[in-house]
């Protein structure tokens, strides 16, 4: 009896076991369909204050594996709802809105019981496969005045009714994203073949105030073959991204900007982009992205420069950078192995500046919300390091070539360093005068070591020179001027402005330098004689020569730049002078000039310049001390001259096949105009003399000329 009884409670805890496991079974059929039909959508729709509704055609079920599979899932944003909230000023109202197309969602492993009944949704992993998803942003929506409780708020609008929704993996595949201003209507980015996988996601409360998490999850590793910022009229573009925040490291293919189409003043193109050491800290809408190191490989950059933008009639470029949810930018270090840069400087765009194969470095750059693309943005980094190892600029008719080797600029320092930098003129003397067909001078000129100090970097880039001191060691230079050819035809029909200080202001680009000092320079002005058909070089070696106050902006009242020199004069007459320009009248061509020489002469050492330039001879002389004063502007010269002398003799020539003939009768008489000595005293002659400037010709010719009338008006007697 016992037995049965045993028996009869066994097959009835069967029964209700069964009973039991079978209502749970149905329980659970219909509950789960009951979810995923109905209290889903009212869910999204009730908890996000009714700003998204959600439909899809079909759900499907694997009992066995758990997994569920939704097609045509519409996850879709009331942006009427957003706009009513906003007219009513709810700070709740959303930075952004939502429109979300998946073709296929794939819930893997879908924990059902604990959404029932905890309200927690937990799964496996997530698979979003052809996504379509338009990002509607709302810029005005940062009302809020503390940043944690607008991160509250978005944590809020994901979880909805539920108290947790976690995932080990989230896996998207080929998406495609646009983001616009929903009242501008302007495209603000636009990805293609994005995919995405996103590792132990988990949001609620507690995960929301995780800093080791970004977008609330632990790993994220992103790829996109292309990404759009910005419209038509601004727009970067970037070719094959990658991003991996378990490596830290994103890499790019290329990006490509130009802010020309802004109004801005550049545009860029890089290659072969790598970040390393990332780092995105804070809540999403106020973020800080930090990056210790970035390489690129090749690098293209072109610029305009303010004042030719106002020709072209572009307007001042103030353009925020950081205008999204990134609030600080930081980069240690950035480094561009090699980079093509073109300057464009005047309103002729067949002529820019090109550098080719520069490589720099940037080292702690540190920007917020502030910061704008303009010149200014140079002073945001601690230091940049430019080096170039050669530049070379042919000139726009060809006639020369302007090289620079070994440039180094650190704008730490406010340094820039050039090995050399040469003015090489194409052709030879008799082909260069040939091809241009009427006089002109002809330069050749090498500028060693140069050395430049106190450099404005921000100026340098928007195509100013502000420096504050430059010095050289070593350079020469060298102008040739052939005078059998005809004066130039345009200089006819107008004086040209050729003044040291005339043509600082004819350069087309602001410029101001305290010093410029040359040491250790040599200066030679070569002129071929139309009659002799020979030349005679004035050289000067050993020079050392002080510039102050080189400028071409508004000068004050009585202004100068003034120029101190010392030189050897043909290798063996020590040379003291001084030039003074006048900075405030330099349309007029206001200067002066003063040079001495204190040691005696001997005078048969002018023979390499006179005999080819003059015809004449010196057969025996000596100048024991010379003193010359000249004050000047673009028409006359008046100019004084202190010459005591004696022992003169001269011969006049004339040319005889190579060599130079002596002219019996005419040096005769030659000598008896020439007054023989000129000593120190009462009776000494001091040279008096107005000068007309051959406007057609040189500034130094029109010093050689004035200081050469001097001379024969102290040493020709007067009748």
């Amino acid at each position: 009896m016992l037995l049965k009884n045993r028996g009869k409670r066994f097959y009835i805890a069967i029964a209700m076991v069964s009973l039991i496991l079978v209502s749970a079974y149905v329980f659970y059929r219909v509950e789960k369909h009951n979810f995923l039909d109905h209290q889903l959508q009212n869910i999204v729709k009730n908890k996000t204050d009714q700003l998204y509704k959600i439909n899809y055609d079909s759900i499907s079920v694997d009992e066995i594996a758990g997994d569920v599979y939704i097609k045509n899932l519409y996850i879709k944003g009331d942006t009427g709802r957003q706009m009513e909230m906003i007219r009513q000023k709810d700070t709740n109202a959303a930075v952004i809105i939502l429109d979300i197309y998946i073709p296929l969602l794939k819930v893997v492993d879908f924990k059902t019981a604990r959404a029932l009944l905890s309200k927690q949704m937990e799964c496996r992993q997530i698979i979003i496969t052809n996504p379509q998803v338009h990002v509607y942003l709302f810029p005005g929506q940062s009302k809020q005045s503390d940043n944690k409780q607008k991160q509250e708020q978005l944590y809020k609008q994901l979880l909805g009714n539920f108290k947790l929704i976690k995932a080990d993996s989230v896996s998207v595949i080929n998406s495609e994203v646009t983001a616009s201003d929903f009242f501008s209507k302007e495209i603000k980015f636009h990805t293609f073949n994005t995919t995405a996988n996103l590792s132990y996601l988990a949001i609620d409360s507690n995960y929301n105030q995780d800093i080791t998490r970004t977008l609330f999850c632990k790993e994220i590793a992103v790829s996109s073959e292309k990404i759009v910022l910005g419209g038509n009229k601004n727009t970067a573009e970037i070719q094959k991204a990658t991003f991996d925040t378990r490596s830290k490291i994103v890499a790019f293919s290329s990006i490509s900007y130009d802010a020309f189409k802004n109004g801005g003043f550049f545009k860029t193109k890089l290659e072969g982009i790598l970040l390393e050491g990332i780092e995105w800290r804070g809540p999403v809408e106020n973020s800080d992205l930090i990056i210790d190191k970035t390489i690129i490989s090749k690098g293209e950059l072109e610029t305009l420069s303010e004042k030719n933008k106002e020709k072209n009639g572009g307007k001042k470029n103030e353009k925020r950078i950081l205008t999204g949810w990134i609030r600080r930018f930081a980069l240690n270090s950035l480094q561009i192995k090699a980079v093509d840069y073109i300057s464009r400087t005047s309103a002729n765009k067949n002529n820019p500046l090109v550098v080719k194969n520069s490589s720099f470095a940037i080292y702690n750059v540190d920007i917020d919300r502030t910061a704008a693309f303009n010149g200014q943005l140079i002073n945001r980094a601690k230091e940049i390091v430019v080096n170039n190892s050669a530049i070379s600029v042919k000139s726009g008719n060809n006639l020369y070539e302007y090289k620079a080797l070994g440039i180094t600029l650190n704008s730490r320092t406010k340094t820039v360093r050039v090995n050399s930098f040469r003015i090489v003129p194409q052709l030879n003397e008799e082909a260069f005068v040939r091809k241009v067909g009427h006089q002109t001078d002809r330069y050749d000129i090498l500028i060693k070591d140069l050395r430049a100090n106190d450099v404005d970097a921000e100026k340098l880039v928007k195509g100013e020179i502000n420096i504050g001191n430059i010095s050289t060691t070593g350079s020469s230079v060298k102008v040739f001027r052939d005078l059998s050819y005809p004066i130039d035809s345009a200089a006819k029909r107008s004086q040209k402005m050729t003044y040291p200080h005339q043509l600082i202001h004819k350069l087309g680009i602001p410029i101001k330098i305290s010093t410029f000092t040359l040491a250790n320079t040599y200066i030679e002005y070569k002129e071929k004689n139309a009659k002799s058909h020979s030349s005679g070089r004035v050289r000067f070696v050993n020079t050392y020569v002080n510039i102050n106050d080189i400028s071409n902006h508004k000068a004050k009242p009585g202004a100068k730049m003034i120029v101190n020199f010392k030189s050897t004069f043909l290798d063996k007459i020590p040379l003291t002078g001084r030039f003074t320009f006048s900075q405030d009248k330099w349309q007029k061509g206001d200067f002066s000039v003063e040079a001495s020489v204190v040691n005696s002469v001997d005078v048969v050492v002018l023979n390499q310049l006179t005999e080819p330039m003059s015809l004449a001879k010196v057969e025996k002389g000596r100048i024991n001390s010379l003193r010359f004063s000249m004050k000047a502007d673009t028409n006359t010269s008046n100019g004084t001259l202190v010459m005591p002398y004696e022992d003169l003799k001269i011969s006049l020539l004339k040319k005889k096949g190579d060599d130079y003939v002596k002219k019996g009768i005419f040096s005769v008489l030659a000598n008896l105009a020439v007054k023989n000595n000129n000593k120190e005293g009462d009776n000494m002659r001091t040279g008096k003399v107005v000068n007309t400037r051959n406007t057609y010709k040189s500034f130094f010719n029109f010093i050689w000329t004035t200081l050469f009338k001097g001379i024969k008006d102290v040493a020709v007697i007067k009748i």
